[in-house]
């Protein structure tokens, strides 16, 4: 993975980041209203951001609720086992369970840390049972997102971090 320095990107480049982090679906027109670009010119400047690994993909923000799995919980995992904790063994055995958002290898007491999806309770104490089998768990359950990935500017951090 190549990283680019923070000095490389302009404020419009910043401001590119910004309005792609909040809705990767819109209109390279209407983003260059936004940013006061030319079409040509925003088109160009995403095309750098991609091929620079900046932008590596656009996706839809999903309502779990509305596709019935309106529960989510954090589930730290500690494998028991030697051949679980081969990072790319969780990945497949995850995958497959289903229902796992997402999961991050960290350090600490826990090796992993999942973000699960489910209809209820019920499905919730059915995928920790099959976590379970994997290693010891501690689950939270997930109340509300004051702060969601799109609330986030990353565009102002990079430009305060090359300011500093």
């Amino acid at each position: 993975m190549t990283t680019v320095r923070s000095s490389s990107w302009d404020a419009a480049d910043l401001a590119i980041i910004r309005e792609l982090s909040r809705d990767g679906r819109i209109s390279v027109a209407e983003l260059g209203r936004r940013v006061s670009l030319s079409r040509p010119a925003v088109a160009e400047r995403m095309r750098r951001l991609e091929d620079s690994g900046v932008i590596k993909g656009y996706g839809a923000d999903l309502d779990l609720a509305r596709l019935g799995l309106g529960l989510r919980a954090h589930v730290s995992l500690r494998p028991r086992h030697r051949s679980v904790r081969n990072s790319q063994g969780v990945r497949e055995q995850l995958l497959t369970m289903g229902h796992v958002l997402s999961c991050v290898h960290v350090t600490g007491h826990n090796c992993y840390e999942l973000t699960v999806a489910v209809r209820d309770a019920k499905h919730l104490e059915q995928v920790i049972e099959r976590l379970a089998q994997l290693g010891d768990t501690t689950t939270g359950i997930v109340l509300s997102e004051p702060v969601h990935p799109r609330d986030v500017d990353i565009a102002a951090w990079i430009a305060q971090d090359g300011a500093e």
